[in-house]
């Protein structure tokens, strides 16, 4: 008797492949590691090859799962197709997306307006709003998928990419400053709290220039010269870049620390966890490309 591929083996080795690691593989799936580790050692007994190199620090694919890679995409692409061609339901299906304001930069655009392309059949519902709001909805299952920056309260989830942030001010801002006019979002925001714990602890004097309102507001007032705003290097697009300058040098201010984009999901469904793939292919891939003016 033959042995026969399970779609839920071949998912795991496409996870552990895409992120070089068990445990996050385990993470992204929602299973534990042990159950990763025994779906790749059945995969490996069927095909009869050693499908990864394993040492203490790292999982990297052999020559043999190199060759199996896009065998195993191309099976799971045709999965998915035929479970969406057969699922009528779907025709009926929502997904709500939570997206951290930090996180939706012009180039998610395009990613939202590409899935939405690709899963016509599905109503996509975007949230934006901070990351602990977006994380609160995640959690009372408000949220289907929740993209953030990484809280330093809540572990896991997939990561996706790495944020940057920068001092900046208008073109004209004045030469020199005695109270730093400090433009940031709600007392909620997670950017913000950073934010000043920097400023006290290097003895930075500053003020509430502008407070609250949307990341549009705060671009606005920015490039108006209303003050100086702690800002994600990924939402300035080639116009912003040439209305506002970085100011970290010029004040003496401290380095904003990067953060991790991250997504937790609450996808149990098949199509569900489709779209969940394309989502993070899209914006890894995304990641990977410079940005254009």
């Amino acid at each position: 008797m033959g042995y026969y591929l399970d779609i839920h083996t071949v998912e795991a080795f496409l996870k552990v492949a895409e992120l070089s690691s068990f445990t996050l593989a385990a993470e992204s799936l929602c299973i534990t590691q042990a159950g990763v580790t025994i779906k790749i050692q059945r995969l490996e007994k069927i095909l009869g090859q050693p499908l990864f190199h394993r040492t203490p620090r790292n999982v990297y694919l052999s020559q043999e799962g190199k060759s199996f890679l896009p065998k195993a995409r191309a099976l799971l692409d045709a999965h998915f197709i035929a479970i969406r061609s057969i699922n009528m339901a779907n025709e009926n299906k929502e997904i709500n997306i939570g997206i951290s304001d930090h996180v939706i930069d012009h180039q998610f655009m395009f990613i939202l307006t590409q899935l939405r392309q690709r899963y016509s059949d599905i109503l996509i519902k975007v949230i934006v709003d901070g990351s602990s709001s977006i994380l609160q909805q995640f959690e009372n299952k408000k949220i289907d998928i929740a993209i953030i920056t990484q809280d330093g309260d809540k572990k896991g989830g997939e990561y996706l990419r790495q944020e940057s942030y920068g001092w900046y001010g208008a073109i004209n801002m004045m030469a020199e400053i005695k109270k730093l006019p400090l433009i940031t979002l709600k007392e909620s925001c997670r950017l913000r709290k950073l934010i000043i714990d920097l400023l006290l602890e290097h003895g930075k004097d500053w003020y509430d220039s502008f407070q609250g309102g949307g990341l549009n507001a705060i671009l606005a007032a920015t490039k108006m010269g209303l003050g100086i705003a702690p800002l994600p290097l990924g939402l300035l697009s080639p116009v912003d870049r040439l209305e506002l300058i970085d100011v970290t040098e010029r004040f003496n201010l401290p380095k904003i620390p990067s953060a991790s984009v991250v997504v937790y999901d609450n996808c149990l469904d098949l199509c569900s966890r489709e779209l969940l793939r394309e989502l993070v292919s899209l914006i890894k891939q995304d990641e990977k490309q410079p940005l254009t003016a």
